[in-house]
């Protein structure tokens, strides 16, 4: 895991006028998202073409058999692909607008407060009350023993209000948790009230079926549970039956 540079998701970045910025997503605040952000909405409109092709074809063998002619089956396919390109674009390009870029905290020595810089600009000061917080959620999920595949990680970021989130988002997987509060502890002081929470599990092992070949043996058998917070239990566990 690394710290990240000024700028980058999973950052702390001081503004000219002594603002704090925890950076979620690159960009933001700029007229500009818009423009920048049409060739992944067209991605997404084709994506929602195709799907909304794949619901036109059986709704117009429907309506073919029902009498009408091709060009009302051309009319309602045409119709079906046009709302279903209009909805994934419209959809795309105005997650990218209104979707927030960095939170961003008042500079040392004004009041605590708190604003969502979005896609198209800087939502309005908002002041920090005693129960706000912000809190860092950390899943780790160990390997099992004998597992190959590394351990993964999710970063999620909760600005929290009154029990319920004003944001949350996802952090890049790399990004150092640790570093990254001691960040914010260092640019926000005791202004605003930082939480650092970890949860560890274990990965569960895959179920070993057992070999057709050792079935109708004799000997002791048993049974194996295992995985995050597993047992196991051999021919030895539970009392004995009565004679």
């Amino acid at each position: 895991m690394t710290a990240h540079s000024p700028g980058e998701p999973g950052s702390v970045e001081r503004g000219e006028s002594g603002t704090t910025d925890v950076v979620l997503r690159a960009g933001g605040a700029s007229w500009l998202t818009g423009p920048r952000s049409m060739g992944s909405a067209a991605s997404t409109a084709l994506g929602t073409g195709l799907l909304g092709l794949a619901l036109a074809l059986p709704v117009a063998v429907i309506v073919l058999f029902s009498g009408a002619g091709w060009a009302t089956v051309g009319v309602v396919a045409l119709w079906m692909v046009s709302v279903a390109v209009a909805a994934g674009f419209a959809g795309a390009l105005a997650g990218a607008c209104f979707r927030v870029y960095r939170i961003r905290f008042s500079a040392a020595g004004d009041p605590p407060a708190v604003r969502l810089v979005r896609g198209l600009g800087n939502g309005p000061w908002r002041p920090m009350e005693e129960p706000d917080r912000l809190r860092l959620e950390q899943e780790i999920e160990e390997p099992y023993a004998g597992d190959t595949l590394p351990a993964t990680r999710v970063l999620t970021l909760r600005l929290i209000r009154d029990d319920s989130d004003i944001c949350r988002a996802v952090l890049p997987p790399d990004t150092d948790a640790r570093q990254l509060l001691a960040a914010l502890e260092q640019a926000l002081g005791p202004a605003v009230l930082l939480e650092l929470h970890v949860k560890r599990t274990t990965r569960p092992a895959p179920l070993r079926r057992p070999n057709p070949r050792n079935r109708g043996r004799g000997g002791p058998s048993g049974i194996g549970i295992s995985g995050a917070g597993g047992y196991s239990c051999g021919s030895g566990c539970g009392g004995g039956g009565g004679g």
